[in-house]
């Protein structure tokens, strides 16, 4: 019987334990907080950010809606930085978020931004729904201003959630972007690197006054690693996954150290 509860309990840390690839965690449900505790948590700007609106499919707790010019502002930290000082150091990063467009078309709408365009190069990725209502993946690569690396990845739907997700994989330089857990577009080039700027959820351009995103965002991740798209697609089916918790990790360890001395 104990071996029994023990697998049981071992086997919901492992459906609950936050790989260690995941950096930030914003659950959206009814304020800006990061979920996984690392301190990254976001400020909304502006009286246009609603929480309480229903969640992505699946989802529970709630999602975030804006309209316009509310955005919320990550600050800027090296473990937020997709390029050289990223954790692990290799560069690598995915962002996953659940979007709800309500207006589709007419002027670039980003949903998450991390970019700086500081006059001589440009950093970073960007998420659009772009003026022609396709989904689109910017990301600079340390070039002159202005040089950036669109990729196109299909039309955007309005008043649909669709699960959005973008990676970059530094030792192959490839950049790829998943719609709901398919693989979109795959490119090679366009370093995404970001410099000394704040990270944006609802909005874009270097400061997040501009580019406002209108409708609903939940349950955005930001990782150091490239996910798979087996990744994804767990992500989808199970949302961000949060961090053990302490009462179910020290009970975890205790009746694994006695199936041990069995």
């Amino acid at each position: 019987m104990k071996s029994q509860i023990s697998a049981l309990l071992l086997t919901a840390l492992a459906a609950t334990t936050a790989p260690a690839a995941l950096v930030a965690h914003w659950k959206l449900d009814g304020d800006a907080t990061d979920a996984t505790g690392n301190g990254h948590n976001g400020a909304v700007v502006g009286s246009t950010v609603t929480f309480g609106e229903p969640a992505a499919p699946g989802l529970s707790g709630g999602s975030a809606n804006f309209s316009g010019n509310g955005h919320i502002d990550v600050p800027w930290s090296a473990a937020l930085n997709p390029g050289t000082q990223a954790p692990n150091g290799s560069g690598s990063f995915s962002v996953t978020l659940w979007t709800y467009p309500t207006a589709v078309g007419g002027s670039h709408r980003s949903p998450f931004t991390s970019r700086e365009d500081n006059g001589t190069s440009v950093n970073g990725p960007i998420i659009y729904v772009a003026p022609d209502g396709n989904w689109e993946y910017w990301a600079g690569n340390n070039g002159p201003s202005g040089a950036w690396n669109p990729v196109s990845a299909g039309a955007a739907i309005g008043n649909t959630w669709t699960h959005v997700a973008i990676t970059y994989d530094a030792d192959t330089t490839t950049r790829k972007m998943f719609l709901n857990g398919n693989e979109a577009v795959s490119v090679v080039g366009g370093v995404s690197a970001n410099l000394l700027r704040d990270m944006h959820i609802g909005s874009g351009q270097d400061d997040g006054n501009n580019f406002n995103w209108a409708g609903r965002i939940d349950d955005v991740g930001f990782w150091d690693t490239a996910l798979s798209q087996a990744d994804i697609q767990r992500v989808i089916a199970v949302g961000v996954p949060e961090p053990a918790l302490p009462a179910l990790l020290g009970l975890a360890a205790v009746l694994g150290i006695r199936r041990r001395r069995r």
